[in-house]
């Protein structure tokens, strides 16, 4: 007999959409505000500080970098955050688990990181990549923001457009994928000085390997179904 066909994949193929237009000043992206004073928090790893911005390698990729703007000869440094800390670790140690397939992170992964809240000291201008601003731009939520990271260079090469737009935002918002009631927002560091930005009154960075960290880590994994392995 012969040998019984494979099971089929449980991975979706990756996504297929639209490159920027390489002329970026046909685009008409929506603008909005994120207002200064209005906190947003960051999660970083061990060996940055609060409020450094890095620019990413090809093995080290994110939703919106590395990218290299026009007239740069090096990738540009980015900084990411959230409106809550739930959105902060979807969009970092949650960012690459899979929608379907093996859902966890390494406990390891958590000893490097820490989260920590940061206060713009004036208001930001960002391209907003909501529902409205992504129909602004001829995309769908699950092109630009739900696809995994397969994507990734496509989704930073419209990180690029959209930096070097005629209209100079100083960074991108949208819904985060993996917890899609928080704001997300990435800063581009040639808009946005560190002294720009700094942290809260009240905010302490915090490990997310140990203490009311890990906590916020383990009650987000487990609303998302996701295993945190490894743990002591």
């Amino acid at each position: 007999m012969p040998p019984a066909a494979p099971p089929p994949s449980r991975v979706p193929p990756p996504v297929d959409f639209p490159a920027p237009p390489a002329d970026v000043a046909t685009l008409d992206p929506l603008l909005t505000s994120w207002t200064a004073g209005e906190e947003f928090h960051r999660c970083y790893d061990v060996d940055w500080g609060a409020r450094e911005f890095y620019a990413g390698t090809a093995s080290r990729r994110g939703r919106f970098h590395p990218m290299t703007p026009a007239g740069h000869s090096d990738p540009l440094p980015v900084l990411y955050g959230a409106s809550d800390v739930a959105g902060a670790l979807g969009e970092s140690v949650f960012h690459n688990v899979p929608v379907r397939g093996t859902k966890h992170v390494p406990y390891a992964l958590l000893l490097h990181r820490l989260v920590v809240a940061l206060v713009p000291q004036r208001d930001l201008t960002l391209v907003d990549l909501t529902s409205p601003g992504l129909s602004r731009l001829g995309l769908a939520h699950g092109e630009l923001i739900g696809s995994d990271p397969r994507s990734y260079p496509e989704t930073a090469e419209w990180a690029r457009a959209l930096h070097d737009h005629p209209s100079q935002p100083d960074g991108l918002l949208w819904m985060s994928r993996l917890h899609n009631t928080s704001r997300a927002l990435v800063l581009f560091g040639d808009r946005v000085p560190r002294d720009d930005l700094t942290a809260a009154p009240d905010s302490v960075p915090l490990t997310l390997g140990a203490g009311e960290g890990l906590t916020a880590v383990c009650l987000a994994a487990n609303r998302a179904g996701i295993t945190v392995t490894g743990l002591p």
